[in-house]
């Protein structure tokens, strides 16, 4: 009789986990959740007229696919110029220094 083999209307689980989207979005969720932990993005520096740098990345982050910097990567930059008095922040990622030779001690610091 069609239908009464219970066989084959049992569902499969494999190792007692299960499997489907939700498994798979956890997965991807913890790996991504441990890749921010760890990612620090390569910041650039872009010339601009008068002593004045431009912070800039070419990234791809794997923190929610977003592109560019946060205001956590330019904080230690800030704190340095700060703690050495050799520039000032003039908006997110612009800083402007007195001198030609303040703006060769901070690419020595920060220049990858």
């Amino acid at each position: 009789m069609a239908g009464t083999d219970t066989k084959l209307n049992t569902p499969i689980v494999i190792a007692q986990c299960p499997m489907g989207k939700s498994y798979v979005n956890s997965l991807l969720k913890n790996w991504y959740a441990s890749m921010r932990e760890q990612y620090t993005p390569k910041i650039k520096w872009q010339r601009l007229p008068g002593f004045r740098l431009q912070a800039y990345t070419d990234d791809v982050a794997p923190r929610g696919y977003e592109r560019g910097l946060r205001e956590d990567d330019m904080n230690p930059v800030q704190a340095w110029t700060e703690e050495c008095g050799c520039g000032e922040r003039m908006s997110f990622n612009v800083w402007k220094f007195a001198s030609e030779k303040h703006v060769t001690m901070f690419l020595i610091r920060w220049a990858s």
